[in-house]
Parts: C-alpha cells; structure tokens; sequence
C-alpha cells in the first residue's frame, strides 16, 4: 500500500495546481475539454494571484518518493454577513483532482479532511463546496449536505 503525505502547496506548485483545475474540468465534462484547455493561462495566472494574497490555500498529496498524486485547494471567499457563517470570508473547497494511478486509494479523502482539520483551527465553521456527480458521495461521508443554490446562465 502507499504511503501519502500532504504539504501546503508554494508559488512552486502553481503550474500544478493550474494542470489539476483543468483535468478536474475535462473529467466532469469531457465534452468541453477544448474549452477547459483553453482556460489554463487564466487559471494558471487566477492561482498565482490568490495564492500571493493568501487567499487561495493548496493541499499537495504526495507519494513518499515525492511523486504527485493529488490536489485540492481551499479559497477563502469574501462573503457577506450570513446565518451560520461566524467570518466575512468563506472557505470554499475547490479543485480537487486525483492522478488516474492514485484513484480509490484515500488521496481525495486525505484532502478532505486535511481541510476539514485547517478550517477548524483557523477558526472557520463551515465549508463550501460544489461536488460532481461522482464526487458527491464522498463529501456526504464527511457530512456536507446539499444546498439550495441556483445559478442562470446567461
């Protein structure tokens, strides 16, 4: 079995997490994957920039011979005044990509609750996410539940 570990991702890791955006894209609709690619400078340049500020946070899961098996990110979003929320700026899970060798070997579940644990103690009560349809499941296990979010399309 292989072992993983999980470090914060650096101005390092931005070409990565830029390439994990874009294939997380192609494997939820492989129909648009012109358009997807056609995204990565922007993402590429979006990542650079909310990282630099803090406001984008990575999580790089590694083998421990280093090679890369999965990413995800938090980005803390300005928000406005809400219910449950106790802060202005809201941690929403993003990005999340699992290299094809890795899949069903616990690297998406090790982010998820990696930031699960660095939401809690940087004070965050709750956690944001939009899931695909096969990546639902496996945050209801950690119990995100659905919202009622609606979205036009113009």
């Amino acid at each position: 079995m292989t072992e993983f570990k999980i470090c914060l991702a650096t101005a390092e890791d931005i070409e990565l997490l830029g390439e994990h955006r874009v294939k997380m894209w192609i494997d939820i609709r492989p129909d648009l994957k012109e358009k997807a690619l056609e995204t990565l400078d922007l993402t590429r340049n979006w990542i650079k920039k909310e990282l630099g500020e803090g406001k984008l946070i990575g999580f790089i899961v590694r083998t421990q011979t280093g090679q890369v098996a999965g990413s995800g990110c938090i980005w803390l979003r300005e928000d406005a005044p809400r219910l449950f929320a106790n802060r202005l700026k809201s941690p929403y899970l993003m990005s999340m990509y699992t290299e094809e060798a890795f899949r069903r070997a616990g690297v998406a579940r090790m982010i998820v609750q990696y930031t699960i644990d660095w939401c809690r103690e940087h004070g965050y009560n709750t956690i944001g996410l939009h899931a695909s349809q096969s990546g639902a499941p496996l945050y209801e296990r950690f119990g995100f539940k659905q919202t009622t979010e609606m979205r036009l399309m113009l």
